[in-house]
């Protein structure tokens, strides 16, 4: 007979919510992270008197949230609800991570990008490391006043190493208050911290602990030197009297991720609600600094110097035109010549020799080569064509279409035999070749330094810069030939590839970027586009997007929408998706903002998809 155990029942404890509340400011108004678009509010909490010294403005709390806890943010204190309130379950940490400014930034962020709170929060506060806290307490030291803050653009000049620029103008502000420096990526904001020892990193490239180390730093250091990428732009520091950024026109600078803000406008925000001075570093404005310089809000302050440019155009579509040779050669006799070229790679497709059909592999993608013995290969299922044959005429010579870095390289080496050549680009980029003389072959956002510069520097295929798709390629091609010019030698020469009549040859021989921005300007006055007016994307369903359209006409005639509102699209992109423009006049645009915030709110409630909306993006039309 089996032995039969006794039954023994468990007991569980219950943990009652603690009833009695702080004295003093016993409710906190807290952000909730709940995921939900439309709940995007503060929401009351009451704080136990457990707690009490520890909730402040900037702690981290968990809170009772629709039958389960989630993290929130305390952003203010009162004595009192308008509604019954539970209470907050627990302290995550009693380091502040946001002072009431931040606070106020993060708010305005949200607005102005029709956000949750949280989505900002995300990018804005990195997240917790315990271990790292212990090293912390907070700093209730309250900002000095400084001298009266200011806003202005400084044009870096020419043949000055872009590292030691950057670095005296600095030096000029850190007697002033801590500065605040965001660079595009982490290559420069590396280099420039190793430049000032003492200064604090935020990369978002770091570990956690390193990064939320340094965050918490900043908050602390008085009189320091902040230097980061992108979201460091939210980052409490101590003492802040000046922001600092260096090409605020960088795609690198747009957030990725929704809501899609993007530095240079969160700068500005910041600057207003801080009163902190802002300062942009470049060598070329974006269109929108460059407006704002025009409206006098900007101050601009230039380098009176100037480039020696010497244009070469072609004659048909030969990489190097005949008489640019000598130049090269001379240059490379008095030290090394850097090629800047468009395109990585060997070659970007490939066609029929004989016919000129462009060769497409079977899945509909265009047949590709990444070097001169490599075969062709489709750039969308990888597939290699090993023994190609032109599908229209059996031909079985490919020419090569859009010439990549690697065969301007075989070029370039072809016509200056003997001549040493490096490359960097994409994977494979060089940081420096202070101790090498030849040809160095660099994509853009590749090109190594040199110390003392180089004695040539070749744009090759100037043209392809300026007729690229996208809304922002004029103004990508300014700060291109503008920014190849510091990489001179104090006597060195830029040489260009690009049509004689091109009025950016004249610009950068000026030392004069308006020469060429202010047409700009002119062209998207007249043709109602960014920067003077709002503009957002909304991507949704294509089965939907026919209400979309009608909605938004709907709301145009009934005055919810400016009447000056312009409806572009649809347009149909991937995934069965579709995409349409909306554009507003400048003064119009927290009313275009508002109406889209209200849409997503609505459909959030009905438990719909959301759209995906970016306000002011990087580009309209990429």
């Amino acid at each position: 007979m089996a032995h039969v155990r006794p039954l023994r029942l468990k007991s569980e404890i219950f943990k009652h919510p603690e009833r009695v509340l702080a004295d003093t400011n016993p409710i906190a108004q807290v952000w909730v992270d709940n995921g939900v678009y439309h709940l995007d509010q503060s929401f009351d909490y009451g704080i136990p008197q457990s707690m009490a010294s520890a909730i402040e403005i900037g702690i981290r709390v968990e809170v009772p949230f629709n039958g389960r806890l989630c993290e929130g943010l305390v952003i203010g204190l009162s004595p009192s609800s308008s509604e019954k309130v539970k209470n907050i379950s627990r302290v995550i940490s009693d380091v502040p991570v946001a002072s009431p400014s931040m606070i106020e930034l993060v708010k305005a962020t949200a607005r102005r990008w029709a956000a949750h709170p949280y989505d900002v929060i995300r990018s804005a506060i990195p997240p917790r490391v315990a271990s790292v806290e212990k090293d912390f307490s907070l700093d209730k030291s309250k900002r000095p006043l400084t001298e009266k803050s200011r806003r202005i653009y400084v044009q870096l000049p020419p043949s000055h190493n872009r590292i030691d620029a950057i670095n005296r103008y600095i030096e000029t502000l850190r007697q002033k208050g801590s500065v605040l420096l965001i660079v595009p990526d982490s290559r420069l904001a590396g280099k420039l911290h190793v430049a000032h020892p003492g200064s604090i990193l935020l990369d978002s490239g770091s570990d956690r602990s390193m990064r939320y180390r340094s965050f918490l730093a900043a908050s602390i250091t008085h009189h320091g030197l902040v230097i980061g990428t992108r979201s460091a732009v939210f980052s409490p520091v101590a003492q802040l009297s000046h922001i600092v950024i260096f090409d605020e026109g960088s795609e690198l600078l747009y957030e990725k991720r929704a809501p899609g803000w993007n530095v240079r406008d969160v700068a500005i925000l910041r600057s207003q609600l801080e009163e902190v001075s802002l300062t942009f570093l470049g060598y070329s404005p974006s269109s929108e600094v460059a407006k704002l310089i025009e409206e006098k809000w900007v101050v601009y302050q230039s380098h009176p110097e100037k480039v020696k440019v010497r244009n070469f155009s072609k004659s048909f579509t030969e990489l190097l035109p005949g008489r640019i040779i000598s130049d090269i050669r001379n240059g490379v006799e008095n030290g090394s010549v850097l090629f800047i070229v468009p395109r990585k790679g060997y070659s970007q497709s490939i066609s029929c020799a004989k016919c000129r059909n462009v060769a497409l592999c079977e899945c509909g993608g265009k047949l590709s080569k990444s070097s001169i013995k490599a075969a062709p290969h489709c750039v969308m299922c990888g597939k290699i064509e090993g023994e190609w044959r032109c599908k229209w005429c059996q031909g079985v010579t490919p020419f090569l279409l859009g010439r990549g870095s690697q065969r301007m390289a075989h070029e370039i080496g072809a016509a200056f035999p003997g001549i040493a050549i490096k490359s960097s680009e994409g994977e494979h980029i060089i940081e420096d070749v202070s101790d090498f003389q030849g040809f160095v072959i660099a994509t853009p956002g590749a090109i190594p330094a040199k110390d003392g510069g180089y004695s040539r520097v070749v744009i090759l295929e100037g043209d392809s810069y300026f007729s690229q798709s996208d809304m922002r390629a004029h103004e990508r091609a300014r700060e291109l030939f503008f920014s190849s010019a510091s990489f001179l030698s104090k006597d060195g020469v830029l040489l260009t590839v690009i049509n004689d009549s091109h009025p950016i040859l004249g610009a950068v021989a000026a030392w004069k970027p308006a020469l060429v921005s202010q047409q700009e300007l002119r062209e998207r006055l007249e043709v109602h586009l960014p920067p003077f007016t709002r503009a957002l994307t909304l991507d949704i369903e294509t089965s939907e997007m026919r209400n979309i359209v009608k909605g938004l006409e709907s709301a145009k005639s009934q005055g919810r929408l400016p009447s000056s509102s312009r409806i572009l699209g649809p347009v149909s992109i991937a995934n069965e998706k579709s995409r349409i423009v909306v554009t507003a006049p400048i003064e119009d645009g927290e009313i275009l903002v508002d109406l889209v915030h209200e849409f997503q709110r609505r459909r959030s409630i009905s438990s719909k998809p959301l759209a995906t909306i970016r306000i002011d993006p990087y580009s309209i039309s990429g």
